[in-house]
């Protein structure tokens, strides 16, 4: 089951930390179906007070239910999209942010509320970056996570001992984002070009 799990994460991972902002442009009702599992596995993570490498239904049914949130947000409420993704972003990373510091239950969730409203913000001020940014920290969050459920013996991908002062993982971390980010601010025009 974590093999499955683990390469559920690792693929939305790696889809989000390489082509958000294209997923967005492109694929909106994707895109936020993409960032809702996120959401969701984290939420329920939080609200369980398990960490990542524990599966389990409930992580699956939020995930589950943060796809059909954040897919049916981005096709009955499409004139609000950037508050929206600033809402989904900034909740995913927020619940990666709480699970790496090692809080979970109401500090968790409170977390990630405050960083979905900063992530609200954000997004009608400097959208494009903030997405690119914010996907790419995401995404490998997601990934390394993933990793890490399937290789649960190599601390290096355990994003929840970087609390503890590990800082191989928070390292790890920042590489694969800023390669994701000079991936997507590369084909940055050519992802908006027919948008604007």
């Amino acid at each position: 089951m974590n093999i499955v799990n683990g390469l559920f994460l690792i693929v939305v991972g790696l889809g989000v930390m390489g082509f958000g902002l294209m997923l967005f442009y492109a694929l909106l009702p994707l895109f936020y179906a993409f960032f809702g599992a996120g959401v969701g596995f984290w939420l329920g993570s939080l609200l369980t007070s398990t960490p990542p490498e524990q599966m389990s239904l409930i992580k699956l049914l939020f995930a589950l239910g943060g796809v059909i949130v954040f897919a049916g947000g981005a096709y009955f409420f499409e004139t609000f999209r950037r508050i929206l993704i600033g809402i989904g972003l900034g909740s995913l990373l927020g619940g990666l942010i709480a699970s790496a510091l090692g809080l979970t239950g109401f500090f968790g969730v409170v977390i990630m509320l405050i960083a979905a409203l900063i992530g609200a913000g954000i997004t009608l001020a400097v959208f494009d970056t903030f997405i690119v940014v914010a996907s790419a920290l995401g995404g490998a969050g997601l990934a390394m996570d993933g990793g890490h459920l399937i290789f649960q013996s190599m601390d290096v991908l355990d994003r929840t001992t970087i609390a503890a002062g590990a800082y191989t993982p928070l390292v790890i971390w920042g590489v694969l984002a800023a390669v994701a980010m000079g991936w997507q601010f590369a084909n940055l025009g050519r992802w908006t070009g027919n948008v604007r």
